[in-house]
């Protein structure tokens, strides 16, 4: 037997629906017992035959006339159910992939009668100076003044306008053949949509197998005399190209090809095409409660409170933007600030390329060596530039009460397994106090798990240096955003006083800071959930260094996340 091969046969769509009539006890003059092959019984078996050698169906173990008519009919529902699995499937899954086609070539065809604009306007103009530079040059000629010191000039700038226009002119009559090429593909497409969508309603049968090719009928037809339609391509080869083009489609994306075509006349285009701007402004939102508890010697740190943070980013011109921070914050329990329950402007700085460089310019956000410097405000200039090693520069100062100035320098490397981190960070204070770090950074990915190692060397003014590391353990999947997933990580942290400003953590690492230090380990949960709705744990358990005095802290946030635009 056969089986089904899941062939496609749209021209014996007619001829199955007379199976189906014929088989559904119409008229046909079948009884319930075995049957005699009557004249007008033939062409049923006729048709089951030809179904069942087309692979629709099984291949009958016996002669049909030795089959009743309900078994006759189980053999017709077999074929019309594989018949129009086929039909439907095939037929939908290409009118699926001819209509993203569609918006392809829309788009396409839209830049290039920008391009077409361009060329056009570009050509006028050259033609004006042309025209002037040429008739300046003939002019003196004919008036005699054939001097060398006034016509060697004269000619230059005619030769070069002419060579303007020959470029400008051969520029515009590529991009109008690109027009109408493009024209005449995305009417070939919106043609094969149509008749697709027919043959899936059942209404007509317009398969392109059906179709005979020709240059001077059907909308295949010659637009202008002597079969060219604008372009170095006859129309007929043209309209054989498109019609082929749209009928193999399937094929065509599967090796490639249709993504070779664009790429190829994009790279033969010199055209530009107008800068469309993302977004105008973008806003990004963040409401968190959190609460952090501490027992031990330092457990000034309790605290609940709400924060609500709002993020802008108005992009100027495509290039520069303007982005900042406003944040509100209220405290439950603890200790509160002077701006508790006030809305401030903690954030606002311009942010664009200038050539291969990256700057930020105003009061942004800094996170120095993971946070185990610094994390907060900075408020001056910030530089960033190469790939794959990542330089960048700070200028500036630190949101640290008595700071004069603050500048550092890193060189990062990140490579698909490994990355490496150097930086050096220097603090003046307004009493004339120095702090210098150095840094070195090093982490591995193995399997889900990240390993890194960071040292950290500081110096404060008229002391010893002194050396602290971080080392952490980390599991963050790529798909941790998505709901019901999770990130972790674990830290042990050996930090003295001259080795970080303003730590990244909740725990009470900036309480101990006057304690020379500290050191302990911390250990972090984040699992997303549906929404946009993120929980956090941490835990830290931390002594001073001067007095060996411990701390335990617990931190929990819960947070939700708005955003008026979609990546």
């Amino acid at each position: 037997m056969n089986g089904c091969s899941g062939k496609k046969h749209s021209h014996l769509e007619a001829y199955v629906k007379k199976c189906f009539l014929g088989a559904v006890f119409m008229g046909v003059g079948l009884s319930a017992s075995p049957v005699q092959a009557a004249s007008n019984d033939v062409w049923i078996y006729d048709s089951i035959m030809l179904l069942a050698k087309e692979g629709y169906m099984d291949m009958p173990e016996k002669p049909l006339n030795a089959y009743s008519k309900k078994e006759l009919g189980q053999m017709v529902a077999q074929a019309l159910l594989e018949f129009e699995k086929n039909r439907t499937g095939s037929l939908a899954d290409e009118y699926g992939r001819i209509s993203r086609l569609l918006v392809v070539d829309e788009v396409q065809l839209k830049l290039a009668k920008e391009q077409e604009r361009e060329a056009e306007s570009r050509i006028k103009s050259a033609r004006s100076k042309a025209a002037k530079d040429t008739e300046m040059y003939v002019r003196r000629s004919m008036q005699g003044q054939n001097r060398l010191e006034v016509m060697q000039p004269l000619k230059e700038k005619s030769d070069s306008s002419l060579r303007k226009i020959e470029q400008a002119s051969r520029d515009y009559a590529q991009a109008k053949s690109r027009v109408e090429q493009r024209a005449k593909m995305l009417d070939y497409v919106r043609k094969r949509q149509q008749d697709l969508l027919t043959g899936l309603s059942g209404t007509g049968q317009t398969s392109g197998s059906d179709v005979q090719i020709s240059a001077t009928s059907g909308y295949g037809e010659s637009t202008v005399a002597g079969g060219y339609n604008g372009s170095v391509v006859p129309s007929s080869v043209l309209d054989t190209v498109g019609r082929l083009r749209a009928e193999f489609l399937p094929e065509l994306e599967e090796n490639g090809s249709l993504d070779s075509m664009n790429a190829r006349q994009q790279l033969e285009s010199n055209m530009p095409v107008e800068d469309v701007p993302d977004q105008q402004l973008k806003l990004d939102a963040e409401v968190r409660y959190d609460v952090r508890y501490a027992r031990g010697a330092y457990d000034s740190g309790n605290k609940q409170r709400a924060r609500v943070r709002l993020y802008p980013d108005y992009n100027i011109d495509n290039n520069w933007h303007a982005i900042g921070m406003l944040e509100w914050e209220k405290a439950f329990t603890g200790n509160k600030d002077d701006k508790d329950g006030r809305l401030k402007l903690d954030r606002y700085y311009l942010s664009g390329n200038v050539g291969l460089v990256h700057m930020d310019f105003g009061a942004f956000g800094s996170t120095m060596a993971e946070g185990n410097i610094y994390d907060s405000k900075f408020m001056g200039g910030r530089l960033q530039a190469g790939n794959p090693v990542k330089y960048t520069l700070e200028y500036g100062k630190a949101a640290v009460d008595g700071m004069d100035k603050s500048y550092d320098f890193t060189i990062s490397y990140q490579d698909a397994v490994y990355g490496v981190d150097g930086g050096y960070y220097h603090f003046k204070y307004k009493d004339g106090k120095n702090q210098n770090i150095y840094m070195a950074n090093y982490h591995h990915n193995i399997g889900l798990l990240d390993v890194g190692a960071m040292l950290l060397h500081g110096r404060d003014s008229g002391h010893s240096g002194k050396t602290g590391y971080v080392f952490t353990l980390g599991y963050t999947p790529q798909n941790s955003w998505q709901p019901y997933t999770f990130s972790s990580w674990l830290k042990y942290y050996y930090q003295p006083q001259s080795t970080y400003i303003r730590h990244t953590m909740n725990g009470m690492a900036d309480v101990m800071q006057p304690y020379g230090g500290f050191k302990g380990w911390g250990i972090g949960i984040n699992y997303s959930l549906p929404d946009a709705w993120t929980l956090g744990l941490e835990f830290y358990r931390l002594q001073d260094l001067d007095y060996g005095r411990r701390s335990n802290t617990i931190w929990f946030a819960v947070t939700k996340s708005f955003q008026n635009y979609h990546e």
